[in-house]
């Protein structure tokens, strides 16, 4: 008769005999190496490694897995670590159970995060494009407890090198995806699904924020005569409409008959990115720009093409097209330079304050529109010497008299 306890070898265990006895649906092994671990051997042959133990008094099992899929080596390091968790004081057994609930990365942010974010997050379409470009293909199968701050780091690396989809993505990029891993990971520590934040452990990535392609005045100029005799009317107006005030592309998109008031010449942006409603003042050349844009139908939306109750898409063949007839290459702006040449302008002319400028733009802080601002050379130029006829007005005069005098 063969022995139900002994050392624990692949070759012993590929001999074990199948199970005849009727009382019984497995025979029952003990290995002698590590207390607890058994194999059982069915009445087809099949053998699994089992962990049987106690904890608070009760008697129970964890099943580590089949054989050969898992050799003797490896049943009794997993032994061994279920043993290690008892002795911490918790059941091996609720922990994979645990394990086995906690969602992927995906699961999380798909039926946890995005409904979240859809209520308080206007933006949220935005994270789902770039969890689902750049995250999903990499991580979305992780156990989220299992994410580590490597997988990111790696993650970050392929997209800047262009490993991720073939080309390399700026910082800007970069970041914007790993600040969703990070908003994300904080979220699931106030809903107790982690215990760390891994994303937390990466920096973001330095960015070169500094704005350095603006439409001049006279560019500007010509971008609006073009635009103001493109055919199509919603394209072209929305276009003169983000260089005649400065607003976001988005806000002006979404902009409804309902929200213009032609009698105080003021549209009503109900949300901007700052969460906030506001109200931009129109020039008379903004509220003709408006009149020239035929209504659609019953659609609410200003800049329109069809019936559908939808404002267009964003313009991006009619902007390049009128900015190719401008003689502007096109790789060198994008349509948020319009809102960045409005600052500019306002700024370079000397005739508004930062203050003047935030205010139009919407700007969240003063910051916002400090970096956006753009001072000509001429300005500069008159502002060094500004600090001479302030502290030394008589040499100014000679300075002014002497030019004067080359001039006639």
């Amino acid at each position: 008769m063969m022995q139900k306890s002994f050392r624990f070898t692949n070759a012993t265990i590929k001999a074990l005999p199948i199970n005849t006895d009727t009382r019984s649906t497995e025979l029952e092994f003990s290995d002698t190496e590590v207390t607890g671990l058994k194999c059982l051997s069915g009445r087809t042959g099949s053998k699994r490694f089992l962990l049987r133990y106690t904890f608070h008094g009760s008697k129970k099992s964890i099943s580590i897995g089949k054989f050969p899929d898992i050799d003797v080596a490896i049943a009794r390091q997993a032994a061994r670590r279920h043993k290690e968790t008892i002795a911490r004081g918790l059941d091996p057994k609720a922990e994979r159970d645990n394990y086995r609930a906690m969602p992927t990365l995906s699961e999380f942010f798909h039926q946890t995060y995005l409904p979240f974010i859809k209520r308080h997050k206007k933006s949220w379409d935005k994270d789902v494009q770039r969890f689902t470009q750049y995250i999903e293909p990499r991580l979305g199968r992780t156990r989220y407890c299992d994410l580590k701050a490597r997988d990111i780091q790696q993650v970050v690396f392929d997209m800047l090198e262009g490993r991720l989809h073939g080309q390399p993505y700026a910082p800007s990029t970069c970041n914007r995806a790993l600040a969703i891993l990070k908003t994300m990971g904080r979220y699931a520590l106030r809903q107790d699904v982690l215990e760390k934040n891994e994303a937390d452990k990466i920096p973001l990535l330095r960015e070169d924020n500094q704005r350095t392609r603006f439409f001049c005045a006279d560019e500007i100029k010509r971008i609006l005569d073009v635009a103001s005799h493109y055919p199509n009317r919603a394209a072209g107006g929305l276009i003169e409409m983000l260089l005649l005030t400065g607003t976001r592309k988005s806000e002006m998109l979404n902009v409804k008959h309902e929200h213009i008031d032609r009698e105080n010449r003021t549209i009503f942006i109900p949300y901007t990115k700052n969460g906030r409603s506001r109200t931009v003042y129109l020039s008379d050349r903004a509220l003709s720009v408006i009149e020239s844009i035929p209504r659609v139908g019953s659609n609410p939306y200003v800049f329109a093409l069809k019936d559908n109750g939808k404002p267009i898409s964003e313009p991006r063949h009619a902007y390049e097209k009128i900015l190719t007839l401008c003689g502007i290459d096109k790789r060198e702006v994008c349509f948020h330079t319009t809102r960045h040449s409005v600052a500019s302008l306002l700024v370079s002319s000397g005739q508004y304050s930062l203050y003047d400028v935030k205010a139009q733009l919407a700007h969240a802080s003063i910051q916002s529109t400090e970096r956006y601002a753009k001072l000509t050379p001429e300005r500069m130029r008159q502002t060094g010497q500004g600090v001479t006829d302030l502290l030394m007005p008589e040499q100014s005069l000679v300075v002014t008299d002497t030019q004067e005098g080359i001039s006639k």
